[in-house]
């Protein structure tokens, strides 16, 4: 069984890919109880006693929010950490995984499904760091595989921490019990993370680099989430009580939009559309609960 170390292995992600390969992999997983990232010395050796064949790094402080008001945690989580990851990986002929952030595009003003070589100039904290880590990550490891993950959610599932996020917003706003405001002037992708679990075995392989991981989407958000809301069933009493929000990013249209054709020539993975992402996630969600969603 190949020795795999999983950060962050009690998040939303870490805690999927661990559940997913348990039976396939011979996994160390290593969170934030077990091991302070920002100590390099007990990295050190806990990767010395693991001696790890992948390194799967999604541990990461992801709330944009506290990252721009602790700007320092942030840089000793969000890059320095990986940084220091890498070089571990580096000297111990591990592949690593390192989940980077499609925020790295924030503050971009070109419109259209952004390359992976676009000129980049993140606004905010959390988006520098994440950039600046991957270039550090490559650096010291030129074989580490940086995916630009999108905005991912999950139905709740036992034993697995909740992040529903895109899903459990729509669910309350079909069912009547809530309004729903959503960005008329954002673009951005929205993936169910349960395929990106699944494709993981196949995006370890990939050749050293970045890639943008994630499902595509040209719709706006406010578009986005019509659209969703009637693969949920919305009638049009709900659909006419969704606002487009005017107001956020007046400057110009915020683009995080990801061109994934790299990853797909890369290892063969495609996620898809957001919307056709959503409707897997109904689907799947309907077969495991036995009926409608909402």
């Amino acid at each position: 069984m190949k020795r795999v170390v999983i950060t962050g292995a009690s998040g939303f992600v870490g805690g999927r890919l661990a559940a997913q390969y348990r039976d396939r992999w011979d996994i160390t997983p290593l969170d934030h109880k077990a091991l302070d990232l920002t100590d390099h010395e007990a990295v050190h050796a806990a990767l010395q006693a693991a001696a790890p064949e992948l390194v799967i790094h999604t541990a990461a402080l992801a709330d944009t929010g506290y990252c721009e008001n602790h700007p320092l945690e942030s840089f000793e989580v969000n890059l320095q950490a990986p940084a220091a990851l890498a070089k571990e990986c580096a000297a111990l002929g591990a592949k690593l995984v390192f989940f980077s952030s499609d925020q790295v595009y924030n503050g971009t003003r070109k419109l259209g499904p952004l390359p992976e070589d676009v000129p980049l100039d993140p606004v905010n904290v959390y988006g520098r760091h994440k950039w600046e880590a991957e270039q550090r990550v490559l650096e010291a490891c030129p074989q580490a595989v940086c995916l630009r993950a999108s905005w991912m959610y999950d139905f709740d599932r036992p034993g697995l921490k909740s992040s529903t996020g895109f899903w459990g917003i729509l669910r309350w706003a079909a069912a009547g019990k809530m309004p729903l405001s959503m960005a008329l002037r954002e673009y951005r992708g929205i993936t169910w993370v349960q395929p990106v679990i699944e494709a993981m075995e196949q995006m370890a392989t990939l050749p050293g680099g970045v890639y943008n991981m994630g499902a595509e989407n040209p719709l706006n958000t406010y578009a986005t989430a019509l659209e969703c809301l009637g693969l949920l069933g919305a009638g049009e009493d709900v659909l006419a009580l969704v606002r487009p929000d005017t107001d956020r990013w007046p400057e110009f249209e915020r683009n995080l939009s990801m061109d994934t054709s790299r990853l797909k020539t890369g290892c063969g993975v495609d996620l898809g559309d957001t919307v056709g992402s959503f409707a897997a996630c109904l689907r799947a969600f309907e077969e495991q609960e036995g009926g409608n969603v909402i």
